[in-house]
């Protein structure tokens, strides 16, 4: 079987190439919305910009749902990848904690843990960030007066985001709009004004990650946020390569033939693009 474009990085490899939607794993839900912009930007474009990236051994979705649900929108049959080994400890799943605008009263956010089945018990921000770590919280709501950390019954990684998810839609009922930030901006956006109060979240493993996209279950939107050493952007794949006339080793052919002949230029982590990226970029050009 024709292999990929491999891409040799100091501390793993990043193999490029096109697989067919039909065997891949998603492990989170996606939001409706969000994949409608996408197709629109895909079939716009006419091209698939950026890889998603998978476990190379299980076929496991750890950066790219959207996309996947975009490509099975546009009904193509092949999707651009950059495999890589899950199982290197350099790889590493961080989270999004909810962050919500126009809380200003810790009190008041307290009642709304309350009406989900917890309690909120005052706790310095380290500790409650421990606290929800280690799993003797389910999450902790914070914002610049204090930090409330709460526990409750559930026990099982997705139980806990599902009562998670009950805390967001309640506060989002009250009329507090929802954004999201990574548990290392989080304390920052509340620091600056920019949001009123922040949900902490638990950082979910590999193994629950491997096993529930395996089972089929789908833990709920931006629960993980992986990182990568070293990440491809900008392959560009023609949409006709993906949509299905042409045989998968045909167009791996078309995609390393292409590569090949492309300069790659390497940037350091911390690069602004559609978005901050924690990695460090191979971009083609």
């Amino acid at each position: 079987m024709l292999g990929g474009f491999v891409l040799s990085h100091p501390r793993m490899d990043l193999e490029l190439s096109l697989k067919e939607l039909s065997m891949l794993h998603i492990h989170e839900e996606i939001i409706p919305e969000r994949v409608e912009e996408l197709v629109t930007r895909l079939d716009a474009d006419g091209a698939f910009i950026h890889p998603i990236i998978v476990d190379k051994r299980s076929l496991v979705v750890l950066d790219g749902m959207h996309r996947v649900a975009a490509a099975e929108e546009m009904s193509l049959r092949l999707i651009p990848v950059c495999l890589v080994d899950y199982s290197n400890p350099l790889i590493r799943i961080g989270c999004w904690y909810r962050m919500f605008k126009g809380i200003s009263d810790l009190a008041n956010a307290g009642v709304v843990l309350s009406e989900s089945g917890m309690k909120g018990e005052p706790r310095p921000y380290s500790e409650a960030v421990s606290l929800v770590e280690s799993r003797e919280a389910i999450t902790a709501i914070f914002n610049r007066s204090g930090c409330l950390a709460a526990r409750c019954e559930a026990q099982d990684i997705r139980e806990r985001y599902a009562v998670i998810r009950e805390v967001e839609n309640r506060f989002r009922v009250r009329g507090h709009r929802m954004g999201y930030a990574t548990d290392k901006d989080a304390p920052t956006a509340i620091a600056s004004g920019e949001y009123g109060a922040g949900l902490v979240t638990p950082t979910v493993t590999k193994r629950e990650v491997l096993e529930n996209a395996l089972g089929g279950h789908l833990f709920s939107q931006k629960t993980t946020r992986h990182v990568i050493p070293a990440r491809p952007m900008n392959v560009n794949v023609p949409l006709g390569w993906l949509r299905g006339e042409l045989t998968t080793e045909e167009a791996n052919q078309r995609l390393i033939h292409n590569l090949s002949g492309r300069r790659v230029e390497r940037l350091p982590p911390g690069q602004f693009l559609d978005r901050r990226y924690d990695e460090e970029l191979y971009i083609f050009r």
